[in-house]
């Protein structure tokens, strides 16, 4: 499994595999998409008010671009213990999950079908 999560020093998208960051890009999509959140280093940037990686994508690679249907998926850990959808609900899955150059992450919840593409 490919772990994805934002890069913000570097502005792009940082992958990891095994635990170890193995490149920086500025857009890729995953399928089969679990979102993960450390909730003990949610606390920690409450309290501290430091950036530090609590929160990834994990999933399988995929090619292809901005599924149709797709909806902005954020994390914000000031705000909520979760990724959350644009209405405020959380969102825990996805089939697909493309990540932009922009920052922005959309995906396809797994309840609206099956991911539109083939890793």
């Amino acid at each position: 499994m490919t772990d994805v999560y934002r890069n913000l020093s570097r502005r792009c998208w940082s992958v990891r595999v095994r635990n170890r960051v193995v490149g920086h890009v500025p857009s890729l999509t995953l399928r089969d998409v679990r979102f993960v959140v450390s909730l003990a280093g949610v606390r920690r940037i409450r309290l501290r008010q430091a950036r530090e990686v609590v929160a990834i994508a994990r999933g399988v690679p995929a090619e292809c671009g901005l599924p149709e249907g797709a909806l902005r998926v954020r994390f914000d850990p000031y705000r909520s213990d979760e990724f959350t959808l644009p209405d405020g609900s959380p969102i825990r899955a996805a089939a697909s999950v493309s990540f932009l150059p922009d920052g922005s992450c959309w995906a396809v919840p797994i309840p609206h079908g099956d991911p539109s593409c083939v890793a």
